[in-house]
This record gives C-alpha cells, sequence and structure tokens, in this order.
C-alpha cells in the first residue's frame, strides 16, 4: 500500500482496495463506539491489548472477554479521547490475520486537543470476528501532545535509593 487510506472512509464492502469486509467493518465500529456494531464483530473471547503506560490511563493493558472490551471503548476510552480516524500507511492482511501501521487521529477530551500520533494494530479473526487485537503507539509522542509541550528528556532525575546505605540487612 502506497498511499494511506481511512478507516473512517471505509465503505461497507471494499474489494478495489483490498481491504476484507470483516476489517472495514471492525474499523467502523471501532470508530463509532457503536455497541451494536461492536457486539456483531467481536468474537465473545476477545482478547484486547493496548501496550501503553497502564499505571497511568486505565485504557492501557489488558481487557479479555466482549464485556470488558465494548465497556473499554464506549465508556472508558471516551474519557480521555474521541477517536476520530486511522489511517492506513501499510497493511498487510493474510487470510484474517491483520497488521496496520498508520496514524491515530483524536480529540482529547479535557481540552479539545487534536491528537495525532502513529501507532500500529496486530488483529486475528476467526469466521469474520474480532478474537484478538494488540495495539502499540508512540506513547511519547502522545503524552507530550496531551501536555501541550515537548518533555525534556535531558533533565536529570536525582537517583533516590530504595534501600537507605546505613540499613542493617545490608551489613555483612
Amino acid at each position: 500500500m502506497t498511499a494511506s487510506i481511512s478507516a473512517r472512509g471505509l465503505p461497507g464492502s471494499a474489494p478495489d482496495r483490498a481491504i476484507p469486509d470483516f476489517l472495514a467493518a471492525f474499523y467502523r465500529a471501532y470508530l463509532s463506539r457503536d455497541e451494536t456494531l461492536l457486539q456483531q464483530i467481536l468474537h465473545d473471547d476477545v482478547e484486547w491489548l493496548l501496550m501503553g503506560p497502564a499505571d497511568q490511563l486505565d485504557i492501557y493493558g489488558r481487557r479479555n472477554g466482549k464485556a470488558e472490551t465494548i465497556e473499554l471503548i464506549t465508556r472508558i476510552m471516551p474519557c480521555y479521547f474521541e477517536i476520530l480516524d486511522f489511517e492506513f500507511e501499510h497493511l498487510l492482511v493474510d487470510g484474517q490475520r491483520v497488521a496496520a501501521y498508520g496514524r491515530v487521529r483524536a480529540r482529547q477530551r479535557e481540552t479539545g486537543r487534536a491528537l495525532c500520533f502513529r501507532g500500529a494494530h496486530f488483529l486475528r479473526f476467526e469466521n469474520g470476528k474480532l478474537m484478538s487485537f494488540r495495539s502499540m503507539a508512540d506513547t511519547f509522542d502522545l503524552v507530550e501532545q496531551v501536555v501541550g509541550h515537548p518533555i525534556d528528556i535531558t533533565k536529570r532525575v536525582e537517583r533516590i535509593p530504595l534501600v537507605p546505605e546505613e540499613d542493617a540487612l545490608l551489613i555483612v
């Protein structure tokens, strides 16, 4: 694939674009956050993983099953931002396995700030239903956009020992 394709613009059937119907259906459901569409495209035992700082944002981490995944997409994610589009820059489809790389376009809920960052999706379908979703994103870039300024990575952080040097347990 040479030119980017907007997931938002995918039709119900996209044979001319080599995008399988099940993939177009997934992105329609995901971007619209439509619970009925999600119920139709997600496998009952779907495994969902957004890799990122789960201790900082509860959108990251693992979800198991249709109910947890739908709750994440329809209730938890919108608390932080609305995903507006996923622009495919690279797309590899091998049967019911998909690897996609592109730009995620979103809007931060709290500030209305437009967000754009790169991400990769790895999907596995069974009989047209999403069985597994793995996502990796440039979370550093995303955090800089969310806070509204570059993060200075040259600043030294003071090293604080976890155990005081005079701790009796360390004396041999």
